[in-house]
């Protein structure tokens, strides 16, 4: 998909060039094929100047006519006629005329209507003026007017067709650097789905054997196959938690969570992150671990109660649970000027750097071998940083050997006055 991706990418890309490219160099060579036609027509004009018929024409005088960007050489002729239309006089520049080929260019010039025109069979192009007692016609060679539209129709060709390729390799390291998100997208979509195949399966496995285990048992009592239910309960109640965290992470996929939900409203985030610590301590005395918080009180922020819990919840459950035996966990809430900044430090082993970047990955967990012990599926903090970014808010990381792991959540501040609980 990411091949075709590419490919209609640079195909669409190539054809806004070209298309560009073609009516350019259509632009620029019509502008100056007439500029090099006006120079034949000036060169003309100049011959067919009364004051400049007593003497024969050269170069210098060419390039002082009223056209400074005249082409220094074009031959040219002129040839009086008098009142019976016979040849009187003809006058050349650059080029030798006898008097039977000018009789017949004459004949053939005054066959058109038009006091100017070309003699394509004779590379001419002519301009007729009335003159005291008959006609000039003025002759001009088209070789140097040719010779110019073929070498521009040429450079135009080539310009044409190296600005193509120049554009095409360029459009293909943009559909490169432009499809990098899309690429990383579709394989963390294939990562997630794989992943929660996975972690799917190992429930139902559990389940399905268990049930087989009962299937064959069938003169047991149930106080007898108790363990087997329980162990089917357990894995259903975690199957059943995978899914709600999916859910979850799907409806904010598609940025509906906010709509399926209710509108914001002031919470006090104070009491929500002391209700979390209280809840916790059960947990942390089990695991013999030292919780402890200083909660600013007061603090007020406008969003939706229960992903404000999920958050601590999240937050706090991780701290607990990878503090290490006689560890402790610090919480910490306080306003910073329009934020409300809340952290959790844990003591225990510290991330190593180079994966510090993914935790906030779906399914991404720094212990592989530590998950099922733990019960934990990878979800947890991509829903914690998922709830952090639905609140306009950001979530960071620090963990070393000295500080421990601390997270740190910054969310915006109630912007209007609130003075009482809600």
């Amino acid at each position: 998909m990411i091949k075709k991706l590419r490919k209609k990418f640079v195909l669409i890309n190539m054809a806004f060039v070209i298309s560009i490219l073609s009516a350019v160099m259509g632009i620029f060579y019509y502008a100056n094929s007439k500029r090099i036609e006006r120079q034949t027509v000036m060169a003309l004009l100049q011959v067919l100047d009364h004051d400049r018929l007593d003497r024969p024409l050269d170069k210098v005088e060419l390039d002082r006519g009223p056209q400074r960007n005249l082409p220094p050489f074009i031959p040219v002729f002129v040839v009086t006629l008098n009142s019976r239309n016979s040849i009187e006089n003809i006058r050349e520049n650059n080029i030798t005329v006898s008097k039977e080929q000018a009789t017949l260019l004459v004949k053939l010039a005054n066959t058109g209507v038009s006091s100017q025109g070309e003699l394509k069979d004779y590379s001419l192009r002519y301009m007729k003026v009335s003159a005291m007692g008959g006609m000039k016609i003025g002759f001009a060679d088209q070789s140097y007017e040719r010779n110019n539209l073929k070498a521009l129709f040429i450079n135009c060709l080539l310009v044409f067709f190296v600005a193509t390729f120049l554009f095409l390799i360029l459009s293909l390291y943009l559909s490169r650097l432009a499809l990098i998100p899309v690429e990383n997208a579709w394989r963390m979509q294939n990562q997630f789905i794989a992943d929660a195949s996975h972690e799917l399966k190992t429930p139902l496995t559990v389940i399905l054997a268990n049930l087989q285990i009962l299937s064959h048992h069938k003169e047991c009592t149930i106080r007898e196959q108790q363990k087997w239910l329980d162990n089917t309960e357990e894995e259903a109640e975690r199957m059943k938690q995978l899914v709600e965290e999916l859910l979850f992470l799907a409806r904010s996929d598609a940025e509906s969570l906010q709509a399926c939900q209710a509108a914001k409203s002031p919470l006090d985030f104070s009491d929500i992150v002391l209700n979390g610590v209280l809840l916790f301590e059960s947990v942390a005395f089990e695991n013999k671990v030292n919780l402890e918080n200083q909660i600013e009180p007061g603090i007020f922020l406008e969003g939706w109660e229960t992903q404000l819990k999920q958050l601590t919840t999240i937050l706090l459950d991780n701290a607990c649970k990878y503090a290490g035996e006689n560890g402790s966990v610090s919480v910490t809430l306080k306003k910073s000027s329009h934020n409300a900044i809340l952290t959790i430090q844990n003591t225990g082993e510290p991330i190593p750097e180079k994966e510090q970047d993914h935790v906030f990955e779906r399914f991404y967990r720094t212990d592989k071998s530590r998950v099922r012990k733990e019960g934990g599926y990878g979800l947890g903090l991509s829903i914690a940083k998922t709830i952090v970014d639905q609140h306009r808010g950001k979530i960071s990381l620090i963990s070393s050997l000295g500080t421990g792991t601390v997270f740190t959540v910054s969310l915006p501040l109630l912007t209007r006055q609130h003075s009482s609980k809600t």
